[in-house]
């Protein structure tokens, strides 16, 4: 398990709370504000590959943390805090093989938007 150095933290000054049900994919902030109230990294961390269109790249990695006896599981969208994360507690990473795509289901599928405009 990695431990965060509290100094990485001390320019973090939000609070953003994330929870599967409401939101697909956490951000970075998401997670240090997890990592500032005392959820453990445990690693290595999964990155998945994603092609959205087919030629723009988006990372997500697949955080697993640990407080206490309660785990979650945090998929981070690629960022800046997340590359400087990995980069500052020297965590290992490792690439899934397996190329996806984003999925239209990440969104209401179209038929639900307009009955409900419609409605």
């Amino acid at each position: 398990m990695a431990t965060t150095n509290p100094l990485f933290l001390e320019d973090v000054d939000f609070y953003r709370h994330w929870h599967p049900k409401s939101e697909r994919f956490a951000g970075g902030d998401c997670l240090a504000t997890a990592l500032m109230l005392g959820w453990v990294l445990k690693v290595p961390i999964v990155m998945d590959v994603y092609w959205c269109m087919g030629s723009r790249q988006v990372n997500v990695y697949h955080c697993d943390l640990v407080r206490d006896e309660e785990r979650m599981h945090m998929p981070v969208l690629g960022n800046p805090y997340m590359d400087r994360l990995i980069q500052q507690m020297q965590l290992p990473v490792i690439v899934s093989e397996e190329p996806k795509q984003f999925l239209l289901q990440a969104v209401a599928p179209v038929q639900t938007v307009r009955e409900s405009v419609s409605a």
